[in-house]
């Protein structure tokens, strides 16, 4: 079974400068509620794929909704977003 990019994450994955590189991004998420997975760009520059339970330096994933992730760490809950769909050319 293959699963198609996210439409918003293809085109932002071909735009200079469309995702801060020095931070965790979210860049998608993909499966069933009872089973979502999420990808993610550390500031590294590499890719993971994540379940609820995984540690990251950032935190733990506690929760992975359709558009977002939650994070639980040190300095408290973190949530990351899909970035937003690119504008319309004018």
């Amino acid at each position: 079974m293959t699963e198609q990019t996210n439409r918003t994450t293809a085109d932002l994955a071909t735009q200079r400068g469309a995702l801060p590189l020095r931070n965790l991004q979210l860049l998608g998420i993909a499966g069933p509620e009872e089973n979502r997975r999420a990808l993610l760009r550390t500031a590294g520059g590499q890719t993971r794929l994540v379940h609820v339970g995984d540690s990251l330096r950032q935190g733990t994933i506690v929760a992975i909704g359709e558009d977002r992730i939650i994070l639980n760490g040190g300095m408290g809950q973190r949530t990351l977003t899909l970035p937003d769909a690119p504008k319309a050319a004018a």
